[in-house]
Formats: C-alpha cells, structure tokens, sequence
C-alpha cells in the first residue's frame, strides 16, 4: 500500500509541476519596455509616445541608476518614442521600439548613459522571456 502512495504523491507532483509550468507561459504574455539611467546624473521630462495610437506616457524624472519598467500596449501594431530631457536642458528623442507586432511578448531594456565626453545617448538590448 506504501508503494501506490508513493506513486500517487510522486504523480501529483509531476501535475502541479505542470499546471504551474504551463501558468507561467499563459501569465507572460506581456511586453515589457525598462528604461535604465545609468548616468549619475537624473534625466527630466522623460516620455514615450506611442506613434500609431496617439497614446503619450508621462514618466517624469528617472534619477540615478534607476529604471522605469512599461508594460507596452500591444493590442495592435505601433511603435514607441523616448523622449527625455538631460541635466543641460537639451531634448533627446530616441526609437524605443521600432515595431510592435500585435501580441508581441518579451523585454526591451533601453540604457540611457553619459559617455566620457559627457555626450548622452541610447543602448537597446533585447531579452526574451
């Protein structure tokens, strides 16, 4: 009798490993945009603008080695804008998402840094999740 217990839990395991595992996959379905200072400086008016919807996403400051995570409207095709303005006042624009495929899932980290010769600019790096 021990041994058919020992099967029936073992089994059960294995079946809540799987709904578990196959939650998981239904969970993420999500598109994530983080945006990353890594200066050591804060960046101000900081904003995305999706092109195709119209939408605007007022972010405001992101200080120092901070990030700012978006989930990204994916419900149709579009893409997004940065906008942000550094310590000097000047404005940067920056493609943060070229092209949004309806139902797209993953993350685009975008790394805004201050170089040696104190020009600012934009890493993109894609994850998948």
């Amino acid at each position: 009798m021990n041994v058919i217990k020992r099967y029936f839990v073992i089994l059960f395991i294995v079946i809540v490993s799987t709904v578990i595992a196959g939650c998981e996959s239904v969970v993420n379905k999500n598109a994530v945009l983080v945006i990353k200072n890594d200066s050591d400086e804060q960046i101000y008016n900081v904003k995305l603008t999706y092109t195709s919807s119209k939408e605007v996403v007022e972010i405001g400051v992101i200080n120092p080695k901070d990030k700012y995570e978006h989930i990204i409207n994916n419900k149709q095709e579009d893409s997004i804008t940065l906008y942000y303005i550094d310590p000097l006042g000047v404005e940067h624009k920056e493609n943060a998402v070229g092209y949004i495929v309806k139902g797209m899932k993953g993350t685009t980290v975008l790394i805004i840094y201050k170089n040696d010769k104190s020009n600012w600019g934009v890493k993109k790096e894609s994850v998948k999740n």
